[in-house]
């Protein structure tokens, strides 16, 4: 399956037809992008393709990429109150949610620090019970998570060689060239392979990427 983060100012045009060539989207809600138009198109776009829907909550400061300065009950209101209002505009359009995916500072510090990973999955099992968790393939919260997971990996990101990302901004962190992105394909093991409406060439990536996966 091909996911992508959107919703977060990229052009009208590229969310659609980034939505045409997904399986899943994870929709920007208010926190570090997103607001009530652009969620109800997102929606919407999704609806009509036949795309997941799914929330993509995450901390105003810095795009959400930078430093995850929360305490546990912080990232449980900030999850309820962004996926909450993701999912009423869904529920207004005849459509429920799938999933929920952290965005950004949010789904490192999950990653790092079992007690607000414990959090994270068990807001989720409160109060979203149906939903699934979209998580870094083979880290912390999809293991907590067990079934409820959906294990991803990065189709334009950069790895370490421990399997983590390479930090945004740092060399490496990402890579545009398609043919790159299609020739590490085989090497990445998931359930989904994420792609960012915000990179650079996003719409060349992804259909060089569903491409792939079609041949396979």
């Amino acid at each position: 399956m091909l996911n992508v983060d959107l919703g977060e100012h990229e052009p009208a045009p590229r969310t659609r037809a980034l939505m045409g060539l997904v399986d899943m989207a994870n929709i920007a809600c208010g926190g570090h992008a997103g607001s009530i138009v652009t969620m109800s198109n997102a929606v919407r776009l999704a609806l009509a393709s036949g795309v997941k829907i799914g929330a993509h909550p995450g901390m105003a400061a810095e795009f959400g990429r930078g430093k995850a300065d929360i305490s546990p009950m912080e990232l449980a209101t900030l999850i309820l109150q962004q996926t909450a209002a993701l999912a009423a505009i869904a529920a207004r359009e005849g459509a429920r949610l799938h999933h929920i995916k952290l965005h950004g500072a949010l789904y490192h510090a999950t990653e790092k620090s079992p007690t607000l990973a414990r959090v994270y999955i068990q807001t989720i099992e409160e109060f979203f019970p149906k939903l699934k968790i979209v998580a870094l393939a083979g880290g912390r919260v999809a293991k907590l998570a067990g079934r409820r997971a959906v294990a991803e990996v990065f189709a334009e990101r950069g790895y370490r060689p421990d399997g983590s990302l390479i930090p945004r901004g740092e060399p490496g962190d990402l890579i545009s060239d398609p043919r790159e992105v299609v020739k590490r394909l085989p090497a990445l093991h998931g359930e989904t392979i994420c792609i960012h409406a915000d990179s650079q060439n996003a719409l060349r990536i992804a259909r060089a990427v569903r491409a792939a996966l079609s041949r396979n």
